[in-house]
């Protein structure tokens, strides 16, 4: 799986799960078109973050057991605004990117 592809579908689970509308791991999977095994994937790197993931039975739904909130996104280095010319090699050589996920500073 791509690193932008995965970050999308983090950012996507992380309004699913807000929202307390995942349903069930088999319905997300079907909904992400992705392996069930994928799902749990993706919830394990929202915990390593620092997030507390449950499952509520009667709602059929993963929720946020704890007050998080996640930024997904990329930013460029303020010297390189400008400078970057096509392809995939001179983006990473010249102008590396920076990822951020990170909890709210009042954390």
């Amino acid at each position: 799986m791509k690193f932008l592809e995965q970050l999308k579908q983090l950012e996507r689970l992380d309004q699913l799960i807000r929202m307390k509308a995942t349903g069930t791991p088999k319905e997300l999977a079907q909904r992400f078109s992705i392996s069930e095994r994928t799902v749990y994937n993706l919830l394990e790197i929202l915990k390593s973050f620092g997030a507390t993931i449950e499952y509520c039975r009667r709602r059929q739904s993963y929720y946020y057991a704890n007050e998080i909130k996640f930024w997904f996104g990329a930013s460029l280095p303020n010297e390189n605004t400008g400078k970057l010319k096509g392809g995939k090699i001179n983006l990473i050589k010249k102008c590396p990117l920076q990822f951020f996920c990170s909890k709210p500073a009042y954390f």
